[in-house]
């Protein structure tokens, strides 16, 4: 490797002009910089004040217009995608429901009329025996 000579003296000198004049820069582009930085931060403001009732509008058309023409659409698009037998299934099933709905309704109700009819006799020991009493003399005599 070749070997450089370099003045040391040279290069100190060299590192203070360069220092000084980033100085001098830094003096005479400070308050500009300062004064940019105040006047972004106003434009920036003024852009957000202006952009945010927009973009506060254009959300509510979305949520009010938009999403439900797309949910509309997307159901429209379902119904056409969807195959023809599946829905004859469908509606088997919904008339069975209802039908097996309407029986178990029917049985809570006499089940309710039956215990309100049982809570309306009076239940008292004699009243069993002489009601047990009648249905046997009833049997004797339809047996003859």
């Amino acid at each position: 490797m070749p070997q450089v000579n370099i003045d040391s003296a040279r290069l100190q000198d060299a590192q203070e002009k360069v220092a000084k004049g980033a100085r001098q820069a830094a003096d005479r582009v400070g308050p500009t910089t300062r004064q940019a930085r105040k006047i972004a931060a106003k434009q920036m403001k003024s852009a957000r004040t202006w952009s945010a009732p927009r973009i506060d509008q254009a959300g509510q058309y979305f949520e009010d217009e938009v999403g439900p023409r797309v949910g509309a659409m997307l159901h429209r698009t379902a119904d056409k995608v969807e195959p023809k037998g599946s829905r004859g299934r469908r509606g088997l099933a919904t008339i069975l429901l209802i039908a097996g709905g309407a029986v178990g309704a029917a049985g809570a109700i006499v089940t309710r009329r039956n215990a309100a009819r049982s809570a309306e006799e009076p239940t008292s020991p004699e009243h069993l025996s002489a009601v047990s009493e009648n249905s046997s003399t009833d049997r004797a005599h339809s047996n003859n």
